[in-house]
């Protein structure tokens, strides 16, 4: 749980500014590759409420799962909540991504990357390591 959470809190903070949106919404850097239409510029100069939307809630997430790694089993609805939330988010990503303009690179972009959060949240989920034994 501990590394989970440190990666969500490295991966949140390299996320801003690594893709593409980011801090610079809709204004990318000469050179960097295009993977699809721009999103339109923010009016906020370019500080996208949108992002730090989704940061922060996964730094919520983050500093709950290195809070919970004491005690993991204790604490598997944290996993469970990160399997259903990322999962429920790219199931609505994905019409969203056919229906709005601009949206398309969500699907080799986001999408992706939530189903694989939820694959790896389901392998390393408390409760699948170390099941637990019934009392008879």
């Amino acid at each position: 749980m501990r590394l989970l959470g440190w990666g969500l809190i490295i991966g949140t903070a390299l996320a801003a500014f690594l893709y593409s949106p980011g801090f610079l919404w809709g204004m990318l850097p000469a050179g960097f590759p295009q993977i699809g239409p721009a999103h339109p510029e923010s009016p906020y100069d370019a500080l996208h409420p949108y992002i730090l939307m989704l940061a922060v809630v996964y730094l919520a997430w983050a500093i709950l799962m290195i809070r919970g790694s004491k005690d993991p089993k204790a604490n598997a609805a944290l996993f469970d909540f990160g399997i259903l939330a990322n999962l429920l988010h790219g199931l609505v990503m994905i019409p969203q991504a056919f229906i709005y303009p601009n949206e398309h690179a969500h699907l080799w972009a986001d999408i992706p990357f939530l189903f694989a959060v939820c694959a790896i949240l389901w392998i390393w989920h408390p409760n699948r390591l170390a099941p637990q034994t019934s009392m008879r």
